[in-house]
């Protein structure tokens, strides 16, 4: 499974996995993620579904997860790629921007990593990959709730592989 997979890198996660011979699902907001996937499927001969959903909400994960499992689905890997941006400074950002981004950046991976893991570890097999950026490192003005909620991306990801 890859989220936020219609275009960019996560678009390209689902093409090397497909590459590999991983049937895939991609998950994404925008509905063009179909037209990918048929055009994954048909290039690499894997099965591709989509998923098209939002998940900058409080149950986004758990919906996903519950719709994964009621349709059968396990996955040996899933990326975590979905993300979002606002380019202006905090004050000027609308604060139903605010809690979005730090609904799909930390809490929806948080909760995937949870519900998935569990799955995986109690299968003895799978991989989770969760997408930070570079701009925790330099954070840029406009940047502050992207960069604050990547780095806890990066935090959570380096904590949670210890734990397992």
């Amino acid at each position: 499974m890859v989220t936020g997979s219609a275009v960019g890198i996560g678009r390209q996660y689902a093409e090397q996995l497909a590459e590999l011979g991983y049937n895939i699902l991609m998950v994404d907001i925008r509905p063009e993620v179909e037209n990918e996937a048929r055009t994954i499927a048909d290039t690499h001969n894997v099965a591709c579904v989509t998923k098209v959903m939002d998940l900058a909400t409080q149950d986004a994960a758990r919906t996903l997860y519950d719709w994964t499992v009621a349709e059968g689905y396990v996955f040996d890997v899933v990326i975590n790629n979905a993300g979002m941006f606002s380019f202006c400074d905090i004050l000027k950002t609308p604060p139903e921007r605010l809690e979005r981004i730090i609904l799909l950046h930390d809490l929806t991976l948080t909760t995937m990593c949870r519900l998935y893991g569990e799955d995986m570890v109690r299968r003895g097999k799978g991989r989770l990959l969760n997408m930070s950026s570079y701009s925790i490192w330099m954070p840029f003005p406009g940047l502050a709730a992207y960069s604050a909620s990547k780095s806890y991306v990066k935090s959570f990801t380096q904590a949670f592989a210890k734990e397992l």
